[in-house]
């Protein structure tokens, strides 16, 4: 029986840190998927952004065209249109030092491959410890997300973000202290868009369709009620933190064009001379998901009502509606950027048609699922397993998981929110998710596939109230618990108390002999047997039978020398 339980040898203790490692490298092959899916999200909303930049600076010259045009008429909306454009300045560049700041905090320094394949290296700090913002600047758009080298960090955002900027550290437990980064900028946000209402007046924007909401209480996956603050910033990934600013950036730049053609639209077009016709292209969205489709309204700057007009978009000849406008469509087949070049003929009372050209583009982003494991890093076989599936740019019920591969059923957890998921194995092996979605236009698109791994739940360990296999121990404190417990050490699920159904006590020594106990209670004598056991003797507690969840039985085992 004693050399049956004798310490593990060198070579079993090799093995087992092998498994270790081996869990390790599969749990980094789930979340390096997840880390792809948001620098491909990130980088995309990049260059949705400078594309809407770009489209307001645009718009924006316009105005002033118009302004001088006839000051006298556009005067009260052009100082309008300047304010609005001075606070959106100031507000994207604080939130691009956050954006930048942070980066630095994270990474320190960058290494990556530029478009001339020349490896490049940069120190994101000075010798005062500075952030060097020009050089983050530079970094992000020469390497892009793929030189965030700390992409899954979740402890740097709610330190940068939560906790006061002069290093004192969290100065309550909700981490929502007034001089943290988070609150600034939710204050920032919440000034600029008063400002908007008040700009506007009787035309503003309803709260619903501004975008950039941190107002109330949001949420989490526990189920916890959390102020703005702490459910963006508080134990996200580094890398969604970046998306999120990125994000901001986007809505605040489309609610300055909101409210730019807002006042634009005031100015009566009847009261203006034109010694040109402009062409205006209004999009309905610049960042498509592939397999969606891009549209644009195509209008002249002053027109005759009575008349249309024609346009040939991309090699397709238009007629304008009654609304003055040529609407121009492209099924978004093939994911990059997409150039529209245009040509609009307007008739004259004498002579040929004049003709004005026109150009845009949009950015078709790839399909991306991702699918994050909620509460472990493999599937265990025989139990549920939550799971939470989501495609970036797309109604979670318009998401729909399926089982390509595998013996597995995946079904919406009916105590989670929207995009929980359980998957349930019922045998090991590879298990391949299909994520579909629902496209607008009707029928279904496969937007990405996750391979994910089945195992059997590991043994549980035996332990005596905290005493566990190998550990010397007093015979009083054995006896006084009197109790054999099986659990799972180390291991984040949640199961059901295991039960312990028989097991088998023994004391070594000439006198010694084996008892069976039902349960996982001493019985009287073996309390005897123990309380009678002299220093340097051991007990030896064998078979031990014990089944979990998923239908296995478990026979476990532990020694105890006794001091």
């Amino acid at each position: 029986m004693g050399a049956t339980n004798c310490p593990e040898t060198p070579r079993q203790k090799m093995i087992q840190m092998m498994y270790i490692v081996y869990t390790a490298m599969l749990a980094l092959n789930v979340s390096a998927e997840v880390l792809a899916g948001f620098k491909t999200v990130g980088d995309a909303i990049n260059v949705s952004n400078i594309a809407i930049s770009e489209k307001v600076t645009d718009f924006y010259n316009n105005f002033e065209d118009a302004y001088k045009n006839n000051p006298e008429k556009t005067q009260e909306s052009w100082d309008k249109a300047k304010q609005i454009h001075k606070e959106t300045q100031d507000l994207l560049h604080y939130i691009d030092t956050l954006r930048h700041g942070f980066f630095a905090y994270i990474q320190q320094s960058v290494s990556y491959t530029n478009a001339e394949g020349k490896s490049v290296k940069l120190q994101l700090y000075d010798e005062n410890k500075q952030p060097l913002f020009d050089t983050v600047r530079k970094a992000l758009i020469e390497g892009k997300f793929d030189c965030m080298t700390k992409a899954d960090d979740t402890h740097g955002g709610a330190t940068y973000f939560l906790a006061p900027e002069d290093g004192s550290g969290f100065s309550d437990v909700d981490k929502g202290a007034e001089n943290c980064r988070a609150a600034k900028l939710k204050k920032k946000i919440l000034d600029y868009k008063a400002s908007v209402n008040k700009i506007l007046g009787e035309d503003s924007i309803p709260q619903k369709n501004m975008g950039l909401m941190v107002e109330g209480k949001f949420v989490n996956a526990e189920k916890d009620s959390l102020d703005w603050e702490n459910f963006t910033f508080n134990g996200t990934l580094a890398i969604a933190d970046m998306v999120i600013l990125a994000r901001m950036k986007g809505e605040l730049l489309t609610l300055e064009n909101d409210v730019l053609k807002k006042l634009f639209d005031k100015i009566s077009a009847n009261d203006f001379k034109f010694d040109k016709v402009t062409v205006i292209s209004r999009p309905t969205a610049s960042y498509i998901i592939q397999g969606g489709k891009y549209e644009t309204r195509v209008n002249i700057g002053a027109y005759d009502s009575r008349a249309t007009f024609t346009a040939n978009v991309n090699g397709s000849t238009l007629t304008s509606d009654e609304s003055g406008s040529v609407v121009y469509t492209a099924a978004c087949t093939t994911p990059g950027e997409k150039k529209v070049h245009g040509t609009i003929y307007v008739k004259k009372d004498n002579g040929p048609a004049e003709e004005y050209e026109f150009d845009d583009s949009y950015f078709v982003a790839p399909p991306v699922a991702v699918v994050a494991l909620t509460k472990m890093n493999v599937v265990y076989a025989g139990i549920d397993n939550p799971v939470s599936i989501s495609v970036p740019g797309v109604d979670s019920r318009n998401v729909i998981p399926v089982v390509a591969e595998g013996a597995a059923t995946i079904s919406k957890d009916p105590s989670g929110k929207a995009g929980d998921y359980i998957i349930n194995a019922s045998k090991m092996g590879k298990i391949k998710i299909r994520v579909d979605a629902k496209m607008e236009g009707g029928g279904t698109k496969t937007m990405g596939e996750q391979l994910l791994r089945a195992k059997k739940i590991p043994a549980p360990v035996l332990k005596i109230g905290t005493f566990k296999d190998g550990d010397v121990v007093d015979k009083n404190a054995l006896a006084a618990v009197g109790k054999i417990n099986a659990i799972m050490d180390d291991f984040d699920f949640q199961l059901p108390p295991l039960k312990v159904t028989s097991f088998e006590f023994q004391v070594s020594g000439s006198n010694s002999f084996e008892l069976t106990g039902q349960g996982n209670t001493f019985n009287p004598e073996m309390i005897s047997r123990l309380k009678n056991a002299k220093k340097g003797q051991k007990v030896y507690i064998d078979n031990v039978v014990v089944k979990t969840p998923d239908g296995q039985t478990h026979k476990l085992k532990a020694t105890y020398r006794l001091k």
